[in-house]
């Protein structure tokens, strides 16, 4: 009841309560009533160091992306591969959301780029619809490809003893087949509103480019995309290596002239979110329903991997839907992680609620903060979409990009 109390009050957000504010009553909630003692709630806080300093890094490194420049000279090039036509614009709107949800996460991916988009389509003259939907929808599509493209990627993980890295050579081809079911199924629906022929404007040269962002932090960007990679392939917690990139970057943007605050972008809100869910989750395991779901979800399947992978991939769009991919991610690895599958199983599961909790959320509004944050947006500049029909959308390219990163998923990562 204190769980789904919590869920409740977060998607409702009565008198505009925020997210954190809502897990925080619920995690002290779980603490009042015996579940969880103020010291076990302390000691779960301080086990999730790693994937609360991996939140800290990737919003300070968003942050310095977007004052530098980056999303912009992205949308730019955008609009440059474009060449005015309706029907390339929308690719090039995806091709460069994927990258960007990709190295950056899906929330800079849906918030960022979506203003920027909407002002480049407004300039040619364009609906808008087919290509902020491109924004969102593709945050979510991509963000199965490396460990920063998504925090589901890191919670599952780490709660469930994988490593992160480990998973890229499944997941990251998952992502490139769910970008190109989602590409084709945005240009089959709007075949007949993006005529292919007509040129609207004369290409993105008025647009911001690479060479604006200065040169000694363009290397920066490189050399902790290095660092970052080389952490993820030795397997080094990779929480400490993001912050120690973005605190990096923060010296190169300060030596450079900037002097934004030291803290300026951290997503705050989101740390005390996700250490108050921590506590939640585990009150919820204290009181067996984690263990209970394990083996109503899991139970007859158990030893046969490519079932859990396609179950665990169900439960986790439909937590996802239900109260949000985050809470729904915590729920499901704890579930996991007392379930005493095997090894293959456990992988596999590891897998399935990955695919399911990042792309489950494209379903309904209300499946990830990222997806409501990007109506406000766009009410913000006048552009009011109907929950409906953004519904209608997902109803169609939901299944579909799950389908295609869960046939991707299943012959590269359940063993023969």
């Amino acid at each position: 009841m204190i769980f789904l109390a919590t869920i409740g009050l977060v998607i409702a957000r009565p008198r505009g309560i925020s997210e954190a504010a809502a897990a925080l009553v619920g995690a002290g909630a779980m603490v009042i009533a015996g579940l969880v003692r103020p010291d076990e709630a302390g000691a779960n806080v301080a086990g999730h160091w790693n994937v609360l300093l991996f939140f800290v890094g990737l919003t300070g490194t968003a942050a310095v992306a977007e004052r530098s420049g980056l999303f912009e000279a992205l949308a730019g090039r955008a609009a440059g591969l474009s060449g005015g036509r309706p029907r390339r614009l929308l690719v090039a709107v995806v091709i460069v959301g994927a990258f960007v949800a990709a190295l950056l996460s899906n929330d800079a991916a849906a918030l960022v780029l979506t203003p920027v988009v909407y002002v480049i389509v407004t300039r040619f003259g364009l609906e808008p619809l087919p290509y902020v939907l491109a924004c969102t929808f593709v945050a979510d599509a991509a963000s199965l490809a490396l460990p920063v493209s998504n925090p589901v990627n890191i919670i599952v993980t780490d709660r469930l003893g994988e490593s992160a890295a480990s998973l890229v050579p499944v997941l990251l081809p998952a992502a490139v087949a769910s970008v190109g079911a989602l590409l084709g199924c945005l240009l089959l629906i709007y075949r007949r509103r993006l005529p292919a022929t007509s040129v609207l404007a004369p290409g993105g040269s008025s647009w911001s480019s690479f060479g604006a962002i200065p040169m000694t932090l363009r290397l920066a960007f490189g050399l902790a995309a290095i660092a970052f990679t080389l952490a993820s392939i030795v397997n080094i917690p990779l929480g400490p290596t993001l912050s120690i990139a973005w605190l990096f970057l923060l010296v190169i943007e300060r030596i450079g002239g900037r002097r934004p605050g030291p803290l300026d972008g951290i997503g705050w809100s989101l740390l005390v979110f996700v250490a108050a869910m921590g506590v939640l989750v585990d009150g919820l395991s204290t009181a067996g329903v984690t263990s209970l779901l394990a083996d109503l979800v899991l139970g007859p399947v158990r030893d046969m991997p490519a079932a859990v992978m396609v179950v665990s991939a169900a439960a986790g769009a439909v937590g996802a839907n239900l109260f949000n991919n985050l809470p729904a991610a915590f729920v499901l690895a704890d579930a996991i992680h007392n379930s005493g599958l095997g090894q293959a199983s456990a992988h596999a599961a590891a897998l399935g609620t990955i695919i399911g909790a990042d792309l489950g959320p494209n379903l309904t509004p209300v499946g990830s903060v990222s997806t409501l944050l990007w109506f406000v947006l766009l009410r913000q500049r006048g552009l009011v979409i109907s929950s409906w029909s953004y519904i209608r959308m997902g109803l169609v390219v939901t299944p579909i990009t799950i389908a295609a990163a869960l046939a991707v998923a299943l012959i590269l990562g359940v063993p023969r």
